[in-house]
């Protein structure tokens, strides 16, 4: 195990427990596992990412590859939250393509009895969410290599996800955490990115923000300014459309609205409460400019007021996203019977051939 700030990503140095940078807070250190390292029946392939409430991690169990999330200390109710959330949308059929399909903690347990685990590590109590197993890349890192994508992924990736904080929404569950971090991508055979979303943030219902929220579940610069003041304005589905044009303003002007590495929190809390957001500059864009400046508001009341009305208008200019064409899937048996089809006649033929030699030499 090793130790990693969530602010700066920077990793311990001889296990210390405090991160070495003046502009991180002293509890930014989280634990993390390494290669081989085991969470109850699962081994540990790799770190994908560490969130600001949980780490996310290609394992294996019984052979089979999947998605592990670990809660860090103090947000295991957190993690709670989503995989009973994540499991009442399975059990009611409204599972959603981009939303990762959670799968029974325990192997030979169902999912209704066992939605998260709970086991011991190195003196640690630890709960844990298992996944089926997704390949792709969190959008923070595919920024990091393009900052700036084309402007139609870029919408289609903000239409869609807009669909899946819909069906949130719908069962009077808010966000609240929108941010590259909590996105992945994955790209379908036609090279359309079909992202899910990874992580649900705060995962409460309107009347229990309060209790359910924590600015450190996300990266300063993604905190809604009503969420910043506290001071009993609206928090809605509004504070999600918040989220999303952030999403968009960032793949579209190729940096997000509001600089936040390297600095404090306060500095970037200030920033956003007071100061614009950066230039977008995407005259080529019509009235994508206008739509993403109106959605990132720093009033909530002239923000779109929820996410669909927020896709409706970007669907105005861009396309429709595409339908993923399914991979056909091979019909074995069909094979079988056309390889043995084939080997029949040939063997017909090769019997024919060879009576009609043995004829001609008769004769």
């Amino acid at each position: 195990m090793k130790q990693i700030c969530i602010h700066c990503g920077r990793k311990s140095i001889g296990g210390s427990l405090w991160c070495q940078e003046s502009y991180c807070a002293i509890d930014n250190m989280v634990t993390v596992f390494d290669y081989g390292e085991t969470v109850g029946d699962l081994s540990i392939i790799k770190l994908l990412t560490v969130l600001r409430t949980s780490a996310i991690y290609e394992a294996e169990r019984r052979g089979q590859r999947v998605l592990l999330k670990v809660a860090h200390r103090g947000y295991q109710e957190r993690l709670k939250r989503e995989a009973v959330f994540l499991m009442q949308l399975q059990q009611n059929k409204q599972f959603h393509p981009m939303l990762p399909r959670l799968l029974p903690a325990h192997i030979q347990a169902d999912i209704n009895k066992y939605p998260y685990g709970k086991t011991v590590s190195h003196e640690q109590i630890l709960y844990y969410t298992i996944y089926n197993y997704v390949d792709g890349d969190f959008l923070t890192a595919i920024l990091l290599k393009n900052p700036q994508p084309w402007y139609q992924h870029a919408g289609w990736i903000t239409i869609s996800l807009a669909d899946v904080v819909t069906l949130m929404h719908q069962n009077q569950v808010l966000h609240l955490c929108l941010c590259p971090e909590v996105v992945f991508v994955r790209y379908d055979q036609e090279g359309i990115p079909r992202p899910v979303l990874m992580d649900l943030g705060a995962v409460t219902d309107p009347q229990n923000v309060s209790r359910n929220w924590n600015r450190r579940y996300v990266p300063a610069a993604y905190v809604a300014p009503e969420l910043i003041r506290r001071s009993g304005g609206s928090v809605g589905a509004a504070t999600d459309v918040y989220g999303l044009g952030l999403l968009l303003h960032e793949m579209l002007a190729g940096q997000p609205a509001y600089a936040y590495r390297l600095r404090a929190n306060e500095d970037i809390y200030h920033d956003v409460l007071d100061k614009e957001p950066t230039p977008m500059n995407r005259g080529d864009l019509r009235n994508v400019p206008e739509i993403t400046a109106r959605s990132i508001s720093k009033t909530y009341q002239e923000r779109q007021p929820d996410v669909v009305s927020l896709a409706q208008e970007l669907l105005a200019t861009f396309p429709p996203v595409p339908k993923e064409k399914k991979a056909r899937r091979i019909n074995w048996r069909t094979v079988a019977i056309v390889i043995a089809t084939a080997f029949v006649v040939t063997l017909l033929i090769a019997m024919a051939l060879a009576l009609s030699e043995a004829a001609t030499a008769v004769l």
